[in-house]
């Protein structure tokens, strides 16, 4: 079985060990995301990383423990992105606030845009991964976003739309990062330039937020 120390994200070590896992783990996210996890084979990641045939193997057991890996260390760094933000936005206003961590969470799905690309693939279908990532990651991020919700309708930021709907619309405000090659073609624009995420962010929390002089 599997040892837990095992499915542990990148490190930031620097010994040749952990140079190799967090190449290959680097790797993982970017061909998954891009090709999806059928679509990618073990000597595929172990050749983007520039390291030798069987060492995804021999660090992570199997490819199923490896894609773990990397979900962990990919939802991680989501998760750096965010706590900074969450810590800052306890004493602000509920109107602000709520705004502020909309903002807050469509910039960081900009920076991390494999997250969205992975979970709207994974999405489509039952499987074993999409089951796992839910337990495992969507299901917490569900609940406090609901949090988020509850709050935001109790002081009347927030219209009076069922839940679900908020988080989906919230969700799907990364589709501009994770379709950036198609924004570019319709607009002539790059979805992840620094403007642009910061206008399309400012967009989704002026959306969902009701302005001041709503009933």
């Amino acid at each position: 079985m599997l040892h837990e120390t095992d499915l542990r994200p990148a490190s930031s070590g620097t010994s040749r060990k952990d140079r190799t896992r967090d190449a290959l783990i680097a790797s993982g996210i970017s061909l998954f995301s891009n090709q999806g996890y059928e679509a990618t084979s073990t000597r595929q990641i172990e050749a983007h990383a520039k390291v030798q045939r069987n060492l995804m193997t021999y660090h992570f057991g199997s490819k199923e423990n490896f894609w773990k890996s990397c979900m962990h260390s990919l939802n991680q760094r989501m998760a750096d992105r965010l706590a900074p933000a969450i810590a800052r936005s306890k004493d602000i206003e509920p109107r602000e606030r709520i705004g502020y961590l909309i903002e807050c969470f469509v910039q960081a799905s900009a920076s991390e845009p494999e997250v969205s690309r992975i979970m709207f693939d994974e999405g489509r279908n039952p499987s074993w991964r999409l089951e796992w990532f839910v337990n495992n990651y969507a299901l917490g991020f569900y609940g406090a976003v609901g949090k988020l919700f509850e709050a935001g309708r109790e002081s009347g930021v927030i219209a009076d739309i069922p839940r679900v709907n908020f988080y989906y619309m919230l969700v799907g405000s990364a589709a501009m990062f994770s379709m950036a090659a198609e924004c570019e073609i319709l607009t002539g624009k790059t979805a992840l330039d620094a403007d642009m995420v910061k206008d399309h962010a400012a967009a989704v929390a002026k959306l969902i937020v009701r302005p001041n002089d709503a009933d």
